[in-house]
Parts: structure tokens; sequence; C-alpha cells
């Protein structure tokens, strides 16, 4: 599912990059927001092995979990702090329609491959 976000918020912005480079930049920028909190909870909630005692399973779901909502909090802190043009209005609307888009695709993606009668 990573793979997918990382390919799908690539494309959208080399789409947008034929007219506007920063509006590209920024908008990947949110999705890699997304790409790079959602591969933290993916290593650390799959670091037991299956058979693990359920609760040692579930500290590392809220361990997971949390550790994503501090990457989150944090990049976009970052991206604020460091990237001057994602201070207007309309690029800190771009910079959260990557992060959703990327977001979107994780919630979407996996009903879509495992609908009933998909391979």
């Amino acid at each position: 599912m990573l793979g997918i976000q990382l390919l799908i918020v690539s494309l959208l912005s080399l789409v947008v990059s034929i007219w506007e480079s920063r509006v590209a930049v920024t908008f990947f920028m949110g999705g890699m927001i997304s790409v790079l909190a959602n591969l933290w909870f993916a290593l650390v909630v799959f670091r037991p092995p299956l058979g693990s005692p359920p609760g040692r399973m579930l500290v590392a779901f809220y361990l997971g979990e949390a550790g994503k909502i501090i990457i989150v909090a944090l990049l976009f802190m970052l991206a604020f702090q460091k990237v001057p043009w994602v201070k207007e209005m309309t690029m800190g609307l771009v910079l959260l329609t990557g992060f959703i888009t990327s977001q979107l695709i994780a919630w979407i993606y996996p009903l879509i491959k495992h609908r009933p009668g998909a391979n």
C-alpha cells in the first residue's frame, strides 16, 4: 500500500508540475508526510512475529499509532517553518490536499484490492 501511495502522489505531482512547480512540490510534500507516517506505523505494528501474545501486538499498535501522530505533527511543523511559500494560505491548502489524498489512498486501496470478486 505504501508503494501505491508513493506512486499516485508522485504521478499527481508530476502532472501538476506541468503548470506550477511550487504547487507540485508542496502537494508532494503533503503526500510524503502521510507516506512516512504510514511507513513508521507499518514498521512498528508488523515487528512482532505472528503468534505473539495479543498484549504485545496491542502495544505495537498503540506505539505505531502514537508515533504516526507525532511524525505527522512534526513534519507539518517543519514544512511550515522551513518552506517559506507553504505559509501562504493557498499553498498550505495544497500541502493539506497532498496529505489527505495520500491518506484516502491508504483507506480506499485495501477496499478496492480486497473487494469480492477481485484477485
